[in-house]
């Protein structure tokens, strides 16, 4: 074979090699489907004060109500823990006086957070909130229940209806949280 003839052979091998790794990635490997989230474990207290809290959703607002047929927000907390086999007191500053503190950080399902006077305002007034007496800001006006995912149900005139704990009105007003529900060995929600 003339030299010639073998430079061309080698450049054409050369060639056919150079190609073929360009002719694609590799098949893929077989993926793994991801498994399922993991089961959250509800105790028989947080499984009642489901049910109880599914009976409310979507309930109309009552002042001094506490059933499906109309309820305020400390009476949907007083009801379904009721419901839930716990006894509290009627008011927002009564139920936030009592149970454990709870940092936002350790929020978990069941937990009650609580706001002051700031949620009831709207709009332009939350720029004002700043001038208010302390007083206005330490005083507990609202709860609901925390669901879990920045998710709590309150009642409020609008009905029973789920929040998020990072929406402006919340975030601004949230004084903390209080858990009643006995401790379980979950980490938080």
């Amino acid at each position: 074979m003339a030299a010639g003839s073998r430079r061309l052979a080698g450049v054409v091998w050369l060639a056919a090699l150079l190609l073929a790794g360009c002719a694609g990635a590799p098949p893929p490997r077989a993926v793994e489907p991801l498994a399922p989230p993991p089961q959250v474990l509800r105790s028989q207290q947080e499984l009642a004060l489901e049910r109880a809290l599914s009976e409310f959703s979507g309930a109309p607002y009552r002042s001094g109500g506490t059933t499906p047929t109309g309820v305020d927000c400390s009476g949907l907390v007083q009801t379904v823990f009721q419901r839930a086999g716990l006894l509290l007191p009627r008011t927002v500053a009564e139920q936030f006086s009592e149970g454990r503190p709870v940092g936002p950080g350790e929020l978990r399902f069941g937990d009650v957070v609580f706001f002051n006077r700031y949620c009831q305002m709207r709009g332009r007034e939350l720029f004002t909130a700043g001038i208010l007496s302390h007083a206005y800001a330490d005083q507990a006006c609202h709860n609901g229940i925390y669901l879990g995912q920045g998710r709590f149900i309150h009642a409020s005139p609008r009905g029973v209806f789920v929040s998020r704990l990072d929406a402006e009105t919340w975030r601004i007003s949230f004084m903390g949280a209080r858990r009643y529900l006995l401790a379980s060995n979950r980490s938080p929600d």
